[in-house]
């Protein structure tokens, strides 16, 4: 008798550490986070029990500083920053401020979100390579790490083509992000555990939104957590699955109403989510 309860208290002692090990941080998308200036957005999300902000909006010098300091005293974190590129016939274009931002994020541990625009009739994976490894390359001499940011239209609109590209680079640094509103809206007959699976080397981020099942509007793809009819808990489930260790962003894109009251309706879900 004494040797069947300790090893159910054993195996109750190791689910729970299994279930504690997967409570990722949450961070909010900033397109979600509409308050007037950066010391409200801190609060707020500080108040709500975020654990910081990510795919934000670029910026660098002073501007930069202020922010990343902001987070900081609040003890919150700045995880990641949004922003991308464009191919075309003679190479690829984007913002110098992405090279400015780079060097300013020197010693962080913040993430380089990367999306690739362009035409898969018009363009080709070695054009998106060569644009991917020369961020990666800025991004490593500031040890950084970058991840692909698959978005419908763009030339990497799938999971699946985000960790194509990543291995051609050959570069360490590079890894993928899984986004379920993009997901459903361009691969809605795809295997969703398949794909996390093929990822799961290079599955660094991850993003969720409430979602209705079968939707193809971003208005019901991206919702508060608390909505829609797709069930949380089965990507989560299938992200525990493929061992992933990463961090969960929270998409918001136009999502109608109070942000305070989206930010805290999918808070309260988080944590339903994760309820003993």
């Amino acid at each position: 008798m004494k040797i069947l309860i300790f090893a159910i208290l054993v195996v109750s002692f190791a689910a729970d550490i299994c279930a504690e090990s997967t409570k990722w941080p949450l961070f909010a998308f900033q397109n979600g986070v509409h308050f007037k200036t950066v010391e409200e957005r801190v609060k707020v999300l500080k108040e709500l029990g975020y654990d910081g902000i990510g795919s934000a909006n670029p910026s660098a010098g002073e501007q930069l500083k202020k922010r990343l300091n902001l987070y900081d005293e609040a003890k919150l974190k700045l995880f990641s920053f949004y922003v991308g590129g464009k191919l075309s016939a003679n190479g690829h274009s984007y913002n110098p401020v992405i090279t400015e931002m780079i060097t300013g994020l020197k010693g962080r541990d913040t993430v380089i979100e990367l999306y690739v625009q362009g035409s898969k009739k018009d363009n080709t994976d070695e054009q998106a390579v060569a644009f991917v490894s020369e961020i990666a390359d800025q991004a490593q001499k500031s040890g950084l790490k970058v991840v692909l940011y698959p978005h419908a239209g763009f030339y990497i609109d799938r999971i699946g083509d985000a960790v194509r590209v990543a291995k051609k680079t050959g570069r360490k640094n590079v890894g993928v992000m899984f986004n379920l509103c993009h997901f459903l809206n361009v691969e809605p007959k795809s295997d969703l555990k398949a794909a996390l699976e093929n990822a799961k080397p290079l599955l660094w981020r991850a993003s969720i939104s409430g979602a209705e099942v079968g939707a193809r509007s971003w208005g019901q793809l991206i919702q508060t957590l608390d909505r829609g009819s797709f069930k949380q808990e089965s990507v989560l489930e299938l992200l525990r699955g493929v061992g992933f260790n990463g961090v969960i962003g929270l998409q918001c894109y136009a999502i109608r109403g109070d942000s305070r009251d989206n930010l805290r309706r999918s808070m309260d879900a988080w944590k339903k989510l994760h309820a003993p």
